[in-house]
């Protein structure tokens, strides 16, 4: 998989949050539901989906959603995973409390080296069931607190 970059913070939140949707829905992510998570205007999430289509990332079907090509759940699952590991790390190691560190997680998953991302990995005990762990409702990794 290749190195944090290839795709903008902003494509990559789009692939997480079409993976989680998703997810949640049991199939395809709605332009309406991505619009609400990003906090950006339908119009905005139809023009993205429609350049996600033509990178390969997704496959969108205009007033039925998005899912994502297996290349898109790829990479989707790869910034989740980041974001998990991230957590468990400000949690298990940094402890902070349940709240305080879902935003940051979000901002450094982007940014984290694929060296430092093995490295924290290895330190946390990160579980191979990750990203599939992620609690919807929570919004964070299932087992945190746990």
């Amino acid at each position: 998989m290749a190195a944090p970059g290839l795709y903008s913070e902003n494509v990559e939140m789009y692939l997480k949050t079409i993976f989680l949707v998703g997810k949640e829905t049991g199939g395809r992510a709605k332009t309406g539901d991505i619009s609400k998570d990003l906090a950006v205007s339908p119009s905005s999430v139809t023009e993205m989906l429609d350049k996600l289509q033509k990178q390969g990332l997704v496959r969108h079907t205009k007033y039925q959603g998005a899912t994502l090509t297996r290349k898109g759940d790829g990479y989707a699952r790869r910034i989740l995973k980041k974001h998990c590991m991230i957590e468990r790390f400000m949690v298990g190691t940094l402890r902070y409390s349940e709240g305080r560190f879902h935003d940051e997680a979000c901002r450094l998953e982007h940014v984290i080296s694929d060296e430092t991302e093995r490295r924290l990995r290895k330190l946390v005990g990160q579980p191979d069931s990750c990203p599939d762990c992620y609690d919807l409702a929570k919004h964070r990794c299932s087992l945190l607190f746990a």
